[in-house]
């Protein structure tokens, strides 16, 4: 059964700036019942069987052979690190396909025998986190992954732009935090994120026949998460003046020595793009007199390098 990978995208640009921020579901609480196309019920995180509503959810929806559990299921009570239930993603086979036990930003559609990965996303964490055990069999691993990805609408490609991957080879019988570090290429922005947190590390979700694995393998997970900088220091790459801060009105940055193609960017402290103004050369402005009071994250950058950042308050 061939699978596919399709990563979703979306239009605006942001950049997070609290500590942290709570993925959608990473605190795997919310469970529903479902139906597949064959009528077969499956349980999955979150709350609506609409992709766009949900985060992280799991492989359950693969059932076209009898399984003796799902292979990511909730478990409730004292055993839960926080809250009142973990997932327990278990490396299971489906006929003759190993199905690793998953957690992820992938939905499963069986009618076009697809998995769909990935969800529209705009931050640039440095860290993936949470708690987690694991229960390997013969020496089984289980992989935290995640990569960013900016469309390229030239060249009709996805390119990955941030990626973080760890690999757990040892048993863990207590509750351990674990951190996943992201690397960023450059100083984009991403459109999308794709999450995936396996029971097996050798998975494949392009083709499921070529995932290689331990029946078994059990990966217990609560609290996940994404870390952001705890705080965003000025950055220049040539030197720059913004003024006036704080602005009722409008905003200027003075560049010193370009003479360029450039763009001014602000982004809320929610990480969404509020924003844009184009410029050549060396003095940009923009009027901010709409905007809601509060502090915005000012960025310039030509079309190949980010010139300047910093923090700009707004007060009306």
């Amino acid at each position: 059964m061939k699978k596919t990978i399709i990563l979703c995208s979306a239009l605006s640009l942001g950049l997070a700036l609290n500590a942290q921020t709570n993925i959608p579901n990473g605190n795997v609480e919310s469970w529903q019942t479902f139906n597949d196309v064959m009528g077969l019920p499956y349980d999955d995180l979150g709350p609506d069987a609409d992709r766009s509503k949900n985060f992280l959810r799991t492989l359950n929806a693969i059932l076209e052979a009898p399984l003796t559990q799902q292979s990511a299921y909730k478990v409730s009570g004292t055993g839960a690190y926080s809250g009142n239930s973990v997932v327990v993603a278990t490396s299971l086979v489906a006929g003759a396909i190993l199905v690793p036990g998953y957690l992820g930003t992938g939905d499963v559609d069986i009618a076009a025998a697809t998995i769909y990965l990935g969800r529209p996303f705009t931050g640039r964490p440095s860290a993936m986190k949470g708690v987690y055990k694991y229960e390997p069999v013969n020496g089984d691993s289980a992989a935290f992954y995640c990569s960013f990805s900016k469309y390229d609408a030239l060249n009709q490609t996805s390119n990955t732009i941030g990626e973080g991957n760890l690999v757990v080879t040892n048993a863990v019988t207590d509750w351990t935090p674990f951190q996943v570090p992201i690397n960023f290429s450059g100083s984009d922005a991403p459109d999308s994120v794709n999450v995936i947190i396996a029971s097996s590390a050798a998975y494949d979700l392009v083709n499921l026949q070529g995932s290689v694995g331990q029946v078994g393998s059990a990966l217990y997970l609560d609290d996940i998460s994404f870390e952001f900088p705890a705080s965003l220091d000025a950055y220049s790459e040539v030197k720059a003046q913004v003024f006036p801060n704080p602005s009722s009105d409008f905003v200027q940055v003075r560049l010193e020595q370009v003479q360029e193609k450039i763009r001014l960017r602000l982004y809320s402290t929610a990480g969404n793009q509020v924003l844009e103004v184009l410029g050549n050369g060396n003095e940009i402005s923009a009027s901010v007199a709409d905007l809601p009071a509060g502090n915005y994250v000012l960025m310039v950058q030509t079309d190949f390098r980010l010139l300047h950042r910093s923090v700009v308050s707004i007060q009306h």
